[in-house]
């Protein structure tokens, strides 16, 4: 739990960079952001989704990666957790074309990068337990 103390940021940064932005798996974990009675949580909807096709499993992940993203985001008091925890503002992103796509990129950039700001900043310091 060390691994969220501030001077550590750089860790986070370099995983960010070599695991393609998967690292938010483990610092969702550190920071107790999953939920035993979700949807992710159950094996069948998993196995549902990579046994019609790969195309919904490969959608799951996507939604997952999100989801998890936007709950990290918000126990670092990343600014903006009115916009980014509200499902209707990502699906009104995917669903219009273009400029919709271009505003959920950017969202998802900015999660990581303020994630790791805030890591910067000392904020993930309240969790680390000693």
């Amino acid at each position: 739990m060390k691994i969220l103390k501030k001077e550590n940021w750089w860790t986070w940064l370099l995983l960010m960079f070599f695991s393609c932005g998967s690292d938010i798996f483990s610092l969702g974990a550190l920071l107790d952001c999953y939920d035993k009675n979700s949807w992710y949580a159950k094996g069948k909807n998993w196995l549902l989704g990579f046994l019609c096709f790969i195309f919904p499993g490969l959608i799951m992940i996507i939604i997952f990666h999100i989801q998890i993203l936007c709950l990290t985001a918000a126990k670092l008091d990343v600014k903006g957790k009115e916009i980014y925890l509200s499902p209707y503002i990502w699906l009104l992103c995917v669903i219009v074309p273009i400029l919709g796509w271009i505003i959920a990129i950017v969202m998802f950039i900015y999660l990581h990068i303020y994630i790791l700001v805030a890591l910067y900043g000392g904020k993930g310091e309240k969790y680390v337990k000693d």
